[in-house]
């Protein structure tokens, strides 16, 4: 457990805003690269800071930081470096010398155990980014932190309508289901599925990675009707 709530403190994952694409390529289209407003106040990095503990003590969210700076990867995140803030960057006097692990309370992503729930976890991990507005970005998933090459696994049964490469979101996979849902797990280091596959539920779909644009390994999961993202904590068990 330990070592998952460290894989949340550097991984992220940089809120790809997508569309809806089939004629041509993968279904799913990452536009441009996420603009944000008025980057407001900047922070210099000190020493045993990291980017997750300034996130905290500002107030802002870890991957919209990550995006603004345009950092792939936060462990090269130096002494000594200048940070811009997103504008709605506020300082909590005390926030940075608590347990993160208190702070940020990430869910450890478990099976599902019955109940009503649709769709069970992807991935075993720590949920440490959820869905929705993020500053000037939107996050149309979940990000859930794991090691790398920690398995992900098809939440329902269904067929792999795209497996491969999308910018943004690096090596995909996309699975629809009989129901009309669709799900995403993208940043995969692997894919070990094809096109056109059907998989059952809990089945394994790829390796946990940090393709694409994100600042560490983790499994970001989507859940669509249509072209429309929807929140996946609705589908999940607690």
């Amino acid at each position: 457990m330990l070592a998952l709530v460290a894989l949340a403190l550097v991984a992220g994952c940089a809120a790809p805003r997508a569309s809806w694409v089939r004629d041509r390529g993968p279904p799913v289209s990452v536009e441009g690269g996420g603009g944000h407003a008025d980057p407001g106040p900047v922070h210099v990095v000190a020493a045993g800071e990291n980017l997750y503990r300034i996130s905290l003590r500002y107030g802002v969210d870890v991957d919209e930081l990550a995006d603004l700076n345009q950092i792939g990867d936060a462990r090269t995140l130096a002494v000594g470096r200048e940070l811009r803030l997103p504008s709605s960057a506020r300082r909590t006097e005390g926030m940075a010398s608590q347990s993160p692990v208190a702070m940020a309370a990430p869910t450890v992503a478990k099976r599902p155990s019955g109940g009503l729930a649709r769709l069970q976890w992807p991935v075993k991990g720590v949920l440490y980014s959820r869905f929705g507005t993020r500053g000037a970005t939107r996050h149309d998933g979940i990000d859930i932190a794991a090691p790398e090459g920690t398995p992900i696994v098809a939440a329902a049964d269904g067929e792999v309508i795209y497996a491969g490469t999308q910018r943004g979101y690096g090596l995909i996979v996309i699975v629809r289901h009989d129901d009309g849902l669709i799900t995403i797990y993208a940043h995969n280091r692997e894919n070990l599925v094809e096109e056109g596959r059907k998989v059952r539920q809990g089945q394994i779909l790829a390796k946990v990675g940090r393709t694409g644009r994100a600042t560490g390994p983790h499994c970001h999961f989507e859940v669509r009707r249509g072209t429309t993202p929807l929140e996946p904590l609705d589908f999940l068990p607690r």
